[in-house]
């Protein structure tokens, strides 16, 4: 890319002024830029020369030093100086060998000039070039930049910017958004074409940078990559989308059509931090969103009647009416709030938004439409069926829906474990608090069921009866009479009649195989066993002391759940 605060040798050797000047030597280096211009006449010149300038001189000093002529170049290139000019037939007759050795090995133009050249109207004319070729870069850059602004203030997204930018850069651009999962792609047809497979791979890959490494600088402001397209390399730059420090997405463009330029970098760069603002506002909408959301559905979902009419009176605005049937469903995640806070600055609205697109995702074209709000580690999510297909079952579609939604999650974020459970559907929306009664009781059962981590309340059999109102102090001392003398043996012995007791319910009442189950030998299984009937004063062989045990392990998992923690003390 070229520095464009000044002009390169090449474009001075073009000026009207150098007419009768020529590149002597070290022609490879002529795209040099020049951004100011010196004079040498005395042998210390180096402790005053700065990177990019033009040095021009006499050679007086050194006409007569052959090892100051051979180390001046070295030197003058270790300094970033972008040439040398020497007015000749003065001092020097012409360029000494030596000299033009180490410029063409170096690559480090020397110019001669006419003897009759005056050194103080070059470096004017330098000066003024320089002077307007940054006045023509900062016009044309305020000309870009109101164009970009032009294009957020009038409502524009990422494609309407990205469009923007290819129009100044000449390129084809890929946008990427780290935080709504979103790339745009933008070039004309043909361009796509060439590039299909690699604007494809930019949109599935994971990022170029990371938020930990960020590494660039105003040298190198973007990482440079070289795609191998139609048996020819072409070089693709990623420009990173920051703001606090966060990487919030990347500029992808391919040198497709032209080399960018220095001020194709600043459009990028500039055009990086509106697109940054953009994802910046959307955070903000989606986060003030997602809390209306939230709060709409809890005063939904309240068992409250006052409450709950006052959001009933607002469902259009969320594109619900009575034409629709509901059901609620959970979805719980372990450690749900610490994936939240993954990336600090964001406030969780990048985990939030991946996991709704990817449950909207899961629905799309089935006809159904959703509803989510999300508090601690658990996801609440209306399902709303319309013309539904009287052959149909509500709850198999919702079961399948659920199965869907839930195998996305996995396959997305195979590091969560997700236990759903379903409430009945629901005709009516003052009613649809009562699927969600239904899906916090079908989700204890979900947690508490090893076998199956998607449970329906219907499905939930004799267990609902477990569920029943008004039933806790009951079922709690169903418990503390059957289960809880066990529990306190296994605490004060340090037993394991508990883990015992399951297992032998696991085997189907199967000695032999609890035994090789539990690394056991048969004969301490045999004994734990009696122990228990010992203890409970019940008879395993007995098909009803059977089921009261069974059933009074699912309890104590029920209470250890925190299923009936409305009522804290024992009976």
């Amino acid at each position: 890319m070229l520095n464009e605060r000044g002009i390169t040798i090449e474009e001075l050797m073009k000026h009207d002024i150098m007419k009768d000047a020529f590149v002597a030597a070290g022609e490879g280096g002529i795209s040099k830029v020049i951004t100011g211009a010196n004079i040498m006449e005395v042998p210390d010149i180096l402790e005053w020369v700065k990177p990019g300038e033009l040095l021009i001189t006499t050679a007086y000093s050194i006409k007569d030093d052959k090892n100051a002529q051979k180390n001046l170049i070295p030197r003058l290139n270790s300094k970033g100086l972008s040439g040398l000019a020497i007015k000749t037939k003065r001092y020097l007759e012409k360029i000494p060998e030596i000299m033009a050795e180490e410029a063409n090995k170096l690559g480090f133009p020397i110019i001669e000039l006419p003897y009759d050249l005056s050194f103080s109207d070059l470096m004017n004319s330098i000066l003024l070039e320089i002077y307007n070729k940054q006045a023509d870069v900062l016009m044309r850059m305020d000309e870009i930049h109101q164009k970009i602004t032009d294009v957020v203030l009038s409502g524009g997204g990422l494609r309407e910017i990205g469009t923007t930018l290819h129009c100044i850069t000449k390129n084809p651009i890929v946008i990427k958004d780290n935080i709504f999962s979103k790339s745009v792609p933008v070039a004309p047809d043909e361009e796509k074409l060439i590039l299909e497979k690699e604007i494809k791979g930019v949109m599935k890959a994971e990022n170029a940078y990371t938020d930990l490494c960020l590494d660039i600088s105003a040298e190198e402001p973007c990482k440079k990559l070289k795609d191998r397209v139609d048996g020819r390399e072409i070089c693709r730059c990623i420009f990173p989308i920051i703001a606090g420090k966060r990487l919030y997405g990347e500029i992808h463009i391919w040198e497709l059509d032209k080399k960018i330029t220095a001020v194709d970098v600043r459009a990028i760069q500039y055009a990086c931090t509106v697109v940054a603002l953009e994802l910046m506002k959307q955070m903000t909408i989606f986060e003030v969103e997602s809390r209306h959301k939230n709060e709409f559905l809890e005063g939904l979902l309240s068992p409250d009647e006052n409450i709950r009419s006052a959001s009933v009176s607002k469902a259009d605005i969320f594109g619900l009416d009575s034409d629709y049937q509901y059901a609620v469903f959970l979805i719980y995640i372990d450690d749900l709030e610490s994936y939240f806070y993954d990336s600090p600055g964001e406030n969780g609205t990048k985990f939030k938004n991946k996991l709704i697109k990817t449950i909207e995702v899961a629905v799309k074209l089935s006809g159904i439409k959703i509803l989510s709000g999300c508090k601690g580690n658990t996801l609440t999510i209306v399902l709303a069926f319309r013309d539904i297909d009287e052959s149909k079952c509500i709850k198999d579609m919702s079961i399948d829906m659920v199965r869907r939604i839930i195998d996305a999650l996995k396959q997305n974020y195979n590091y969560i474990s997700p236990y759903t459970g379903i409430g009945r559907c629901y005709g009516k929306l003052n009613d649809l608090w009562k699927s969600l009664e239904e899906s916090k009781k079908a989700l204890s059962f979900a947690r508490i069921f090893n076998n199956d981590n998607i449970i329906h309340y219907d499905n939930l059999g004799i267990f609902r009866l477990l569920c029943m109102e008004h039933q806790e102090s009951e079922i709690r001392r169903f418990y503390k009479e059957n289960v809880e003398p066990l529990c306190e043996y296994d605490e004060q012995k340090d037993g394991e009649l508990i883990r015992t007791l399951k297992m032998y319910f696991e085997c189907s009442g199967n000695l032999k195989k609890v035994s090789e189950k539990m690394y056991i030998h048969y004969n301490t299984i045999l004994y734990r066993i009696q122990k228990i009937q010992q203890i409970t004063k019940l008879d395993l062989a007995n098909s009803n002391d059977r089921l009261n045990l069974e059933v009074s392990l699912k309890i104590m998992s029920i209470i250890n759940d925190a299923a009936f923690s409305s009522q804290e003390n024992d009976v």
